[in-house]
C-alpha cells in the first residue's frame, strides 16, 4: 500500500463520526494536508473546513492563494484573525522574542481557540507539520490533546518527506503558491521576524516594498528601540537592510 493511501485510511479512521478541520497556512505541507483529508471525506461523505489565520501580518497573495484553492477543492474557507493587529500589539507590548513569543498566542492560538469554541465537541483538527523539520518535533507523536483546540490534533504527514511533499502534489497537479517561485522558503502567512532570515527581507523588500516599508515605520516607532529581527544574540534593523 501507497504512504499516499495509508494516510487516507488513517485519516478516515480519525474522521468518522467527527467534524474536521484543516489548518491551511498556503504552505505546501498543510496544502498536501488538505487534498488528502478531502479525499478521506470525500470517501465517507463529509464535508471538512479549513480554518486560516490571517496574522494581520502576511502578504497579501497569500490569503488570495489560500482563497483560491479552497474555492479549487470544494472547501469552506474559514478565515480567523485576532481582535488586535500585530501592529497594535507590538506597540504595546515590544516585538516578539524567544523568551517573548507572545506572537503565537494572540495572533494564531487565540483567533482558533475563539472559532472553535463554539463548534459541536465531537471534532477533530489536522495540520501539515513534519518530523524531518527540526529536531524539536524528532518525538511528536501522531496525534496530540490541545487545551485551547478542546479536542485531538493530528498530524497525518507527520513521517513524510519533503520529497514525499513534492510528489504527491505534482502527482495531483495541485497549485503551489506562487511566492515560492519568487524565493520565499515558506507560505510567508506570518512576518513577526522571529523565524524569518535577513534574506527573506531582503525578498519582501524587493517584491513587497509597500508591506517592508510598513515594518520598517513600525520599527522606527519604537519606544526601546527594539529591532524586529533579533539573531544569534544581536539586532538586526530593518533600516540597515540593504540589496546584496
Amino acid at each position: 500500500m501507497s504512504k499516499t493511501q495509508l494516510v487516507i485510511n488513517r485519516i478516515r479512521k480519525v474522521v468518522k463520526g467527527k467534524l474536521p478541520y484543516v489548518l491551511f497556512s498556503g504552505g505546501k505541507d498543510s496544502l498536501a494536508v488538505l487534498s488528502l483529508v478531502k479525499k478521506a471525506c470525500d470517501y465517507l461523505g463529509v464535508q471538512p473546513e479549513a480554518i486560516h489565520v490571517d496574522t494581520t501580518i502576511t502578504i497579501p497573495e497569500n490569503l488570495e492563494y489560500v482563497a483560491e484553492v479552497c474555492r479549487l477543492l470544494g472547501i469552506k474557507l474559514n478565515v480567523v484573525r485576532s481582535e488586535s493587529s500585530f501592529f497594535e500589539l507590538a506597540l504595546r507590548k515590544g516585538f516578539p522574542t524567544f523568551r517573548r513569543r507572545w506572537c503565537c498566542e494572540y495572533l494564531k492560538l487565540r483567533p482558533v481557540k475563539d472559532f472553535l469554541k463554539d463548534k459541536p465537541v465531537l471534532r477533530v483538527v489536522f495540520d501539515g507539520i513534519r518530523r524531518e523539520e527540526s529536531l524539536r518535533r524528532k518525538n511528536t507523536p501522531y496525534k496530540e490533546w490541545k487545551d485551547y483546540l478542546n479536542c485531538y490534533l493530528y498530524h497525518p504527514i507527520l513521517e513524510w518527506t519533503s520529497q514525499d511533499v513534492h510528489d504527491y502534489l505534482a502527482k495531483e497537479r495541485l497549485p503551489i503558491n506562487p511566492l515560492y517561485s519568487k524565493g520565499f522558503k515558506r507560505a510567508a502567512e506570518c512576518w513577526c521576524g522571529l523565524y524569518k532570515s535577513i534574506d527573506e527581507f531582503r525578498l519582501l523588500r524587493q517584491y513587497y516594498p509597500e508591506m517592508f516599508n510598513e515594518l520598517l515605520n513600525l520599527e522606527n516607532m519604537m519606544r526601546n528601540g527594539g529591532s524586529f529581527i533579533f539573531a544569534r544574540n544581536q539586532r538586526i534593523y530593518l533600516r540597515d537592510i540593504c540589496d546584496p
